[in-house]
């Protein structure tokens, strides 16, 4: 039976203090309310002053929105925790090559659910995009991958990087595997056109996303697969992201048709089958993959 005592849960058994499972919560609802709010009220004065291209505008709302959340994160680590920020996994050594991966896997995984869904004839060109798209839209489509970086590294680094570690070093990996994901799926709850398989789904990359970061001991790649997997649906595609339309422009101008409960419908592809498909392969291969010595820490959550 795997051990918490190894890898980051290990890292997260030398905090000072080991929060049980309602403080945690209740310390991500208020790394929530208190980062976003003090976003939103810088995105809203520096939004008079950038200009309105849309590129710009979504960088702004990314960045703005997301940045405190990590910053209070970090302190709460380091100054209450007492222990390094390197600790939830953000270690130096080779972390541009750990991410890089990670964002090639993030685009392959959803390059894989729209061809999916355009082999199966769910997709069509937009012949009335929201902005830009092709050629015309690559400054745009460039600009905004620092924006979804911050938000993309915000989300993991709260839901994984904290939230599961601490929990797997209080309790054991399963609980921090299953809550931090079903805390990830709910943090979408209030987003445009939910629905349940909406939720399932985002439950399912967050397990997957957990199980990288467990197997690889090191938060980079799922970081940056993360960033990947938004970006690429919104940007390259042009589909909606997490019920969100992106109106900085898209380098395909698709359009889900047909089914709604295979295509996610105005959702976007994350709340159709065709996601749901490809995300169960996905947690399959990684399951099986024997990347790093702590393949077992994922096993041991169907051995218990």
């Amino acid at each position: 039976m795997f051990s918490n005592e190894n890898g980051l849960f290990g890292e997260a058994k030398q905090a000072k203090v080991l929060p049980n499972i309602i403080t945690s919560l209740l310390w991500v609802l208020i790394f929530l309310v208190v980062g976003q709010g003090t976003g939103g009220i810088l995105a809203y004065f520096t939004q008079k002053i950038i200009g309105k291209d849309p590129a710009v505008l979504l960088l702004n709302e990314l960045i703005c929105g997301f940045i405190f959340i990590t910053l209070i994160v970090f302190a709460r680590v380091k100054f209450r925790e007492k222990r390094s920020i390197s600790s939830i996994g953000l270690k130096k050594e080779g972390l541009i090559k750990k991410y890089l991966v990670g964002f090639g896997i993030g685009i392959l995984m959803f390059s894989i659910v729209a061809l999916l869904l355009s082999i199966s004839g769910h997709t069509v060109v937009n012949s009335n995009p929201r902005g830009l798209s092709g050629i015309a839209a690559l400054s745009g489509v460039l600009i905004v991958i620092p924006g979804w970086i911050i938000q993309s590294g915000t989300e993991e680094i709260l839901s994984r990087g904290w939230l599961m570690n601490v929990l797997g070093a209080r309790y054991n990996v399963a609980v921090g595997l299953i809550v931090s994901s079903s805390i990830f799926g709910l943090m979408h709850f209030a987003n445009p056109n939910v629905n349940i398989l909406a939720i399932i789904n985002i439950v399912l990359i967050g397990l997957f996303f957990g199980m990288y970061v467990i197997k690889t001991n090191d938060l980079w790649g799922a970081c940056g697969l993360h960033a990947a997997w938004n970006w690429t649906q919104g940007n390259v595609f042009g589909f909606e992201v997490s019920g969100q339309k992106v109106a900085a422009g898209s380098l395909l101008n698709l359009r889900l048709t047909g089914s709604e409960w295979f295509t996610g419908g105005s959702f976007g592809p994350e709340a159709g089958i065709a996601a749901t498909i490809i995300l169960c392969i996905g947690i399959v291969i990684l399951y099986f993959s024997p990347w790093h010595k702590n393949l077992d820490a994922v096993r041991s959550l169907y051995n218990n």
